[in-house]
């Protein structure tokens, strides 16, 4: 018996396995998600008001969403609905929350109440993108700019997936660029993934992958659009992620990432020292079937 299960593991490892996300509808998976994410704004006094004036969401200290609901993906979209969740957020030094239960009618006010309005978005939005097969993914929020697509992508632990067939032990690159920029500008991502294949195994009788990634990336920024007056400008990202993905269906039975995106700038100032501004988006998210 020993023997025979010994063979089996061979054949399996040397067959190797062809990984896809789903390319056809599938079945409504019961899911839990977590996501939590901390800003941390770096500078002189004065810039660092400036920035977090410039949108409501840089106001954000930290934050933690959980929530219990479904997944469901033709092939093309995939569509998370929450049933429950719950978010925690600190903004501007004062502790917010909000428990939301699916048929929830909206708080009063909440056109009115942009702090509102992003609680209740959170709690009761859930997530609406496009994902191929090979791993391309795309927010359905047409509004998103190249820092909420590189949260994202860790967040929701995306790895690119192989060209060919893998097995345990192998690993394998992919670079490929990001599809957003900030508002009214060009500069986007280029991204580097290198994967690990961690395990292949057999669950439940279907065979399943477990790969692990270091993402890294770089926004590219046309020399246009470049302050004139910076001595150094960067946005960088950098993360780990793991998923099992279970093969032939694409199916992701879990998933998470943890990361950071930071940006900064130095330029001289009038005073004859530097205007200087750092600032660290911290994310980390996971998702399993439940």
């Amino acid at each position: 018996m020993i023997r025979i299960a010994l063979v089996a593991l061979v054949f399996l490892q040397e067959d190797g396995v062809t990984l896809r996300y789903p390319s056809a509808k599938g079945p409504t998976d019961k899911i839990y998600t977590e996501t939590k994410f901390t800003l941390k704004i770096e500078g002189s006094e004065q810039a660092v008001a400036f920035v977090r004036s410039l949108h409501p969401f840089l106001s954000i200290e930290k934050l933690q969403l959980r929530a219990d609901g479904t997944r469901t993906s033709d092939g093309k979209k995939v569509k998370v609905d929450h049933e429950e969740s719950r978010v925690e957020l600190r903004y501007d030094d004062e502790d917010h929350e909000l428990d939301y239960a699916k048929g929830q009618v909206p708080p009063a006010g909440l056109d009115k109440d942009k702090l509102k309005q992003m609680l209740w978005y959170m709690a009761a939005g859930g997530r609406n993108y496009s994902l191929t097969p090979a791993g391309e993914y795309k927010s359905d929020d047409a509004t998103q700019d190249h820092n909420g697509e590189a949260m994202d992508l860790i967040a929701l632990g995306l790895i690119r997936m192989p060209d060919g067939a893998v097995k345990e032990g192998d690993s394998y690159e992919k670079e490929f660029k990001g599809i957003r920029s900030e508002k009214g500008k060009q500069g986007k991502w280029d991204f580097k993934q290198k994967v690990k294949v961690e395990k292949v195994e057999e669950k439940d009788g279907k065979k399943v992958a477990t790969l692990a990634a270091d993402l890294t990336g770089k926004v590219n920024m046309p020399p246009a659009e470049r302050d004139a007056n910076a001595e150094e400008q960067w946005t960088k990202c950098e993360a780990k992620m793991r998923a099992v993905i279970e093969a032939g269906t694409g199916r992701v039975i879990s998933s998470e990432g943890q990361g950071k995106v930071v940006g900064y700038y130095r330029s001289p100032a009038e005073n004859g020292g530097k205007n200087e501004i750092t600032m660290t988006f911290t994310v980390e998210g996971k998702t399993s079937v439940k």
